[in-house]
């Protein structure tokens, strides 16, 4: 038996069993689908455009992450292992991925609030040498920036990525 009646054999034995590579999914099972995660978290998420509408996929699921309550589970989880809040000293930004697997990949950086105000100052400085030395007080600041990894599981449990 040659090559090509081997894989066509194998090709008709896949499609007629029924497994298949790129099937089709249903609405509910489609994460690119707000009734996916409506489904998966018995609440009604509002205001969310379609997946199609939005130019970056991670602003479709940080939407929906919102709704669902993902911040607060990170807020809750970096401050109990690391100690970090928004506070006098620092504020947090976060940044969730999202739809690739069962869980929310959510980025954590712990930033200075002292970076607060050094662009208006650098805008209101006339002299190069003064904006220099604006600049060169930001990027001190910065070196205390720190970031975190966080995935919140579909099923809510939380974990911190190893770095490799």
């Amino acid at each position: 038996m040659n090559i090509s009646k081997i894989v066509f054999l194998f090709s008709l034995s896949l499609f007629s069993s029924g497994i298949c590579f790129s099937k089709d999914v249903k609405p509910s099972d489609d994460r690119r689908k707000v009734e996916f995660f409506e489904k998966l978290y018995d609440r009604k998420i509002k205001g969310v455009k379609p997946f199609d509408e939005y130019q970056d996929p991670d602003t479709f699921y940080s939407e929906i992450a919102k709704q669902v309550g993902i911040p607060e589970i990170v807020y809750e989880a970096v401050e109990k292992k690391f100690g970090w809040k928004n506070d006098d000293k620092n504020f947090l930004a976060l940044m969730v991925k999202g739809g690739s697997s069962d869980d929310w990949g959510v980025m954590v950086t712990r930033i200075p609030n002292s970076i607060k105000g050094f662009k208006e100052e650098i805008m209101s400085t006339k002299s190069e040498a003064e904006k220099k030395a604006i600049r060169s007080k930001m990027l001190d600041v910065l070196k205390d920036m720190e970031m975190k990894m966080v995935v919140v599981g579909y099923d809510g449990k939380v974990s911190f990525p190893k770095k490799k």
